[in-house]
């Protein structure tokens, strides 16, 4: 059967309760993707804390507050957020015992400053990596936003060997051992003993998870036809921040780092069952030559959906031929090279990656760092995704691939900059500001996976989206160090660079092919005609 006779059938078969399933079914599975690239975020979270001043806090740790009206004179405070110091405090003149009964701004000397130990006041307290293993202070913050990038650093890794492995063993399988394997890596890592090992864990966890979302995905867009493809894709990206956001209120209730990991990766284990109840996907079993798997899922679909399947299709296909195609990596990468089209297509779709990846994680980071209860303002971060779906879906049915992501961008890095132009005095118009812009950013993350998805052929569709994804990875990475410079050169540098590295990304995708309602290309030379010659829907093959 060739993928033109797939897609007839497909047609014929339309959408039912089978796809009504299987949505639901791969959205659980891309929301279980997006715990282990947020738990980090509250793992290893930075707390606000400052020095406990003897001379001044009450015996009594309940009544012990952040910000009494004693610390100006007793503490330094930074001048770009306007909080205390963490590790510093000025030093006395007098003696210091008294415990609150010597608390005067005359025993305390406002040049000369002191570390304080290890005993601090925090405004909240948590149980995260950073006080169970003594990264406390200034001085060991990047030591915290280091798990951020190790975790990025893992899905650098994974995401090509996933790709690899769905090409050579299929997308369901791929799907299933990431997603139970990182779970089970993800619970072991709650029992760690030091900061070398939670390292460690985290870098396996988030290699092996990385491929989840890439090969759902993948395996979801194989399912369906190109009119179908945009509304299956943003039901499904409604389910991508649902992760986040039951990550977040799990942190909000437990506030213990360990508890968090294994209550939100429990669940992953139960996606054991998938190999059993979804299908592989019926292009990767044609290019393999497994005919007669196809045909036999095809029933499945027939029958589910109460549609009868076209006798055509099972009588007049040929006997299955094992493809002499090699799908080895090696090959995938020379037929790239000796592609020039492929190779500067796959160059510019990897830059876009970055900057997305970048901008979109960074926002996600910086968003505990807004003023107010770091819970609610990260969950209303991830919630704006959900809309953002939903706003997908409008602009990319009215407006071409290229042009709906370069919008997104444009919009997404506009409102960074507007961010840091706005006082903070206005606070609910700085909180729109940030929201706006993940929004924009959240769309701009859905159309990119789509139009990698549609611009390369079947048999290194995965394999591609995976290298693009990968370095893309390379934003991802730097997202937690920009947010890092905030400490070093002052909080209004951040915003700056997410929205220029935004905009920047919108120049590149003006120059990319458009691909809006094409079918599926199969091979390289189909590929390389998108953005030269008109694509044929399925409806339109037969009359061709």
């Amino acid at each position: 059967m060739s993928p033109t006779n797939l897609d007839n059938v497909l047609v014929s078969l339309g959408i039912g309760r089978y796809q009504f399933v299987g949505c639901l079914l791969f959205g659980l599975m891309i929301m279980y993707s997006n715990v282990s690239p947020i738990a980090y975020i509250f793992t290893s979270g930075d707390l606000k804390y400052r020095c406990e001043i003897p001379e001044c806090d009450p015996l009594a740790q309940a009544e012990r507050t952040y910000q009494p009206d004693w610390l100006r004179y007793t503490t330094p405070f930074r001048e770009d957020t306007g909080l205390p110091k963490k590790c510093l405090r000025y030093a006395t003149v007098t003696d210091r015992s008294g415990n609150g009964t010597q608390c005067a701004p005359d025993i305390f000397d406002g040049q000369v400053t002191e570390h304080c130990g290890d005993q601090w006041v925090f405004e909240n307290y948590e149980n995260t990596i950073g006080t169970e293993f003594g990264l406390m202070c200034e001085e060991n913050k990047w030591k915290l936003s280091m798990v951020g990038t190790i975790n990025n650093f893992g899905q650098f890794i994974g995401i090509p060997m996933s790709g690899i492995i769905a090409d050579k063993f299929g997308r369901k399988f791929t799907m299933v051992f990431c997603a139970v394997t990182s779970a089970i890596i993800s619970i072991g890592q709650s029992f760690s003993v030091n900061y070398p090992m939670f390292l460690i864990l985290e870098l396996l966890s988030s290699t092996i998870s990385s491929g989840i979302y890439t090969v759902t995905f993948v395996l979801a867009m194989e399912l369906v036809l190109p009119n179908h493809r945009v509304i299956i894709c943003s039901l499904l990206e409604c389910f991508y921040p649902l992760g986040a956001i039951l990550v977040s209120f799990i942190a909000s209730q437990v506030k213990d780092w360990r508890l968090l990991l294994q209550l939100s990766n429990v669940p992953g284990l139960l996606f054991l069952s998938y190999y059993w109840m979804v299908e592989e996907s019926m292009r990767w079993l044609e290019m393999q030559g497994k005919h007669e798997r196809v045909i036999h899922a095809l029933q499945v679909i027939s029958g589910i959906n109460k549609k009868p399947l076209p006798e055509i299709h099972l009588t007049t296909r040929t006997k299955a031929t094992k493809s002499i195609d090699d799908t080895g990596y090696i090959r995938i990468l020379k037929d790239v090279i000796h592609s020039p089209t492929l190779l500067w297509r796959m160059i510019k779709c990897s830059s876009i990656w970055i900057g997305i990846t970048m901008v979109f994680f960074g926002l996600t980071i910086s968003a505990t760092d807004i003023a107010g209860d770091k819970y609610l303002n990260f969950t209303l971060v991830s919630l704006v995704e959900i809309p953002a779906c939903l706003l997908n879906w409008m602009v990319m049915e009215g407006f071409s691939r290229k042009m709906s992501l370069s919008c997104m961008l444009v919009l997404s890095g506009a409102t960074c900059v507007a961010y840091n132009l706005t006082s903070s005095d206005y606070f609910f118009v700085k909180l729109s500001l940030f929201l706006i812009s993940k929004l924009g950013i959240s769309v701009a993350f859905v159309i990119v996976y789509l139009l990698t998805v549609e611009i390369f052929p079947t048999r290194m569709r995965v394999s591609l989206l995976s290298i693009c994804s990968m370095i893309g990875r390379i934003g991802s990475m730097l997202a937690p160090q920009i947010t890092l410079l905030g400490d070093y050169f002052g909080e209004f540098v951040v915003m700056p660079v997410f929205g220029i590295t935004a905009l920047t990304a919108a120049v590149v995708t003006m120059t990319m092919p458009e691909s809006k309602n094409i079918k599926l290309p199969d091979t390289v030379d189909e590929a390389e005609r998108i953005g030269t010659t008109r694509q044929l829907l399925p409806e339109n093959v037969n009359s061709a």
